[in-house]
């Protein structure tokens, strides 16, 4: 190849690698800048968010002058109730002892509690209905006190507690007694050491089976449908 031929296919090559350079550049600068990453704050714990409950505390506060406040959706064993007079108003599960359901609202706990008291389901939502409206009256017409650590049920929309009411003056006597000797209730549930520290969490749940096998002989409550 005459060497005049070579100088100019080297000149071409040359042009058209600048041309293709150019363009490249040009395409570059015409693309929008990726923007730079942004730090993200580490997610705080559930229990320091707003709007959630703290954990229980370690001691039972004690509401002496606690008032019921009546609404549909109370049970034998979760009552909505107003702890003072300043106090907001607040849903409480009482520890030790599932009372019947009143509702299909919950259907698998209807059908456990069929077995353990060996009714119906229906006869599980009458005594359910019956075992409510014997609370309700209960409380409205004697005073109660209730106990609590304010610890959240798992569905943090109600707090774990104890009641004592006043049967007679001066006289104090635990909620879930009560329910177990009516034949309202069975040993189930979370438990706790008790506020007045007279019996162990043991000792008081082997007196709580007592009761309800007292009851189931004879054929109080529950049992007697």
């Amino acid at each position: 190849m005459p060497f005049r031929e070579t100088l100019l296919n080297l000149a071409i090559t040359c042009v058209l690698v600048l041309i293709i350079t150019l363009v490249a550049l040009l395409v570059r600068q015409s693309r929008p800048e990726v923007p730079k990453a942004i730090a993200i704050a580490t997610a705080r714990p559930a229990a320091d968010a707003p709007g959630q409950p703290s954990p229980a505390k370690a001691d039972f506060e004690v509401f002496p002058k606690a008032q019921l406040v009546e609404s549909k959706n109370n049970e034998a064993d979760t009552l909505r109730i107003k702890p003072s007079p300043t106090a907001e108003e607040a849903v409480f599960r009482l520890y030790f002892v599932d009372a019947p359901e009143t509702t299909l609202a919950s259907p698998q706990t209807v059908q456990e509690q069929a077995r353990y008291f060996d009714a119906s389901q229906e006869n599980v939502l009458k005594s359910g209905v019956e075992a409510a409206a014997y609370v309700t009256e209960l409380l409205k017409t004697h005073p109660f006190m209730l106990y609590t650590r304010w610890e959240p049920v798992p569905d943090r929309t109600r707090y774990y507690g104890m009641i004592k009411v006043a049967l007679k003056p001066g006289e104090y006597t635990h909620l879930a007694d009560i329910l177990m000797k009516r034949g309202y209730g069975r040993l189930h549930g979370l438990t706790c050491e008790l506020p007045d520290g007279v019996q162990g969490i043991n000792d008081y749940g082997r007196y709580l089976l007592e009761l309800g096998k007292k009851a189931r002989e004879d054929k109080t409550g529950i049992w007697g449908r």
